[in-house]
């Protein structure tokens, strides 16, 4: 029968985290399942939440279609960010994939932020 083999320093309940290394009983990738699976039910129910208030009060539909826009990026990049942090594991390699990585996704968050701030119909002069 095969022994599971046992790399040295590198456990699943252990990470470094800015330079501390914290242990989670039961595993990092459980505790970064439920993290996912929280940021996804406050996603679902700010949506739902944001779209009743879009409804109840016409007037300020552009503003709160603004603020479900940003909250719902926000929350979409820090689940992507824990996912290729952990799953992925980003964070075992050399920081120039990081940057890789990071800056496309920064290009496309001002890109959207941009469009956001631009009135469905256009700037009239």
């Amino acid at each position: 029968m095969a022994e599971a083999t046992h790399h040295e320093g590198h456990h699943s309940n252990t990470v470094h985290l800015l330079r501390r290394e914290i242990t989670v009983e039961g595993g990092i990738y459980t505790v970064v399942f439920a993290a996912l699976a929280v940021l996804t039910v406050i996603e679902v129910l700010s949506a739902e939440f944001l779209k009743g208030a879009i409804h109840d009060i016409p007037s300020a539909a552009a503003t709160l279609q603004a603020i479900k826009a940003i909250i719902l990026l926000g929350i979409a990049i820090i689940k992507s960010s824990l996912v290729i942090w952990f799953y992925m594991h980003l964070r075992e390699e050399k920081p120039l994939i990081a940057i890789v990585i990071l800056l496309p996704l920064l290009i496309a968050t001002q890109s959207i932020m941009y469009l956001l701030a631009i009135p469905p119909l256009g700037y009239s002069v």
